[in-house]
């Protein structure tokens, strides 16, 4: 799935869910196409029958020049990102259920609830809705690290530049700088969503990155796509990743039960590994419905994502981000009904 940020977005040797995740500036959540027909890889074993979600908003601004399609080259000596046991992140949206901008004070009040839930980590996927000011603020002030995101929409590396500005300026303004950034995530399900190419991507990654470090960054940059994705492109996209990362989603496999979610996770996690041998992986977007219709094997209900979330909890937790804090009801409900019904704050009480 995709999951929202500056404007929002999922037994045997099986593959990852395909899934975009993200909302819109001033969201108006926008109804599209499925992304792909249901479809299995023989390699994984993995189906994803997935609807996309609305896309960030264009940003109306110029921009640099393209960046150049040639595949970059980057060597990563990062440790692994440190995580709070089985409960290491949350995805966060800054939404309300009408697609608009939460105000600052419910911002802080989700924030501060995320931390007292346990977490350690808390994931943005853009810079939208002064998300950068507002959810900094509030993270900081309960020791939650964050887990920067620069959006890719269907406007494309253009249309995304300007994020990396926003997130250098804010840095800059920030007194503590970097203090509490984790991990910089460029791109959600970019390539996958035909955002943008496997090189495009690639190069994006890279000029991204010379520019958070020039402002002082010393943290892993990333992108996160589907396994599958991933593996088809590992030649382009780990030699510019500092971490290997994916959205991991057994729902979206339509022969993992609730109650197989943790083993499909943790088998993932070790496919990741192999594709970007040498760098440590982590699964940035998971968990399970609560309504819809069933993907095969693959029954939503509130049962079902307990049953899921406890066993990816128990499993693979400490190198998983949990998706998503509340349900979003800005989402259009897709083609299986699931889209907006993927809250699993409550199940950490």
């Amino acid at each position: 799935m995709t999951a929202p940020s500056s404007s929002p977005t999922q037994t045997s040797a099986p593959q990852i869910t395909d899934s975009p995740e993200t909302p819109t500036s001033s969201p108006q959540p926008v109804d599209t196409a499925p992304a792909h027909p249901p479809e299995l890889d023989a390699s994984f074993d993995q189906v994803h029958p997935k609807a996309d979600e609305p896309a960030l908003p264009v940003q109306q601004q110029p921009a640099p020049a393209a960046a150049e399609s040639k595949k970059p080259s980057h060597k990563s000596s990062f440790s692994p990102v440190n995580s709070s046991g089985s409960q290491w992140a949350m995805t966060y949206s800054p939404y309300t259920p009408s697609g608009g901008c939460k105000p600052s004070s419910e911002i802080a009040a989700d924030v501060a609830s995320v931390a007292a839930k346990g977490f350690s980590s808390l994931r943005l996927y853009s810079t939208d809705c002064n998300g950068l000011s507002a959810v900094a603020t509030a993270a900081q002030s309960h020791n939650l690290n964050l887990i920067l995101g620069v959006y890719i929409s269907d406007g494309g590396i253009t249309a995304a530049r300007p994020q990396i500005q926003e997130i250098v300026a804010w840095a800059n303004e920030n007194g503590q700088k970097w203090k509490g950034v984790e991990m910089i995530v460029v791109g959600n399900e970019a390539v996958f969503n035909d955002f943008a190419s496997a090189e495009e991507l690639a190069s994006f990654v890279s000029e991204a990155r010379s520019a958070f470090q020039s402002a002082g960054y010393e943290g892993p940059v990333t992108t996160s796509e589907t396994i599958r994705m991933l593996k088809q492109h590992a030649d382009v996209l780990c030699p510019v990743c500092d971490i290997a990362a994916a959205n991991i989603h057994p729902f979206f496999n339509g022969k993992v039960t609730a109650s197989g979610a943790g083993e499909f996770v943790a088998s993932q996690l070790e496919l990741l590994s192999s594709i970007c041998p040498g760098k440590e992986a982590y699964n940035l977007e998971t968990g399970w419905p609560s309504k819809g219709s069933a993907n095969g094997a693959a029954i939503p209900g509130s049962w079902e994502q307990r049953a899921a979330v406890e066993g990816i909890k128990k499993i693979a937790g400490g190198k998983s981000v949990f998706f998503s804090f509340v349900d979003d009801e800005w989402k259009d409900e897709g083609d299986l009904g699931v889209e907006r019904s993927w809250g699993c704050g409550q199940l950490f009480d």
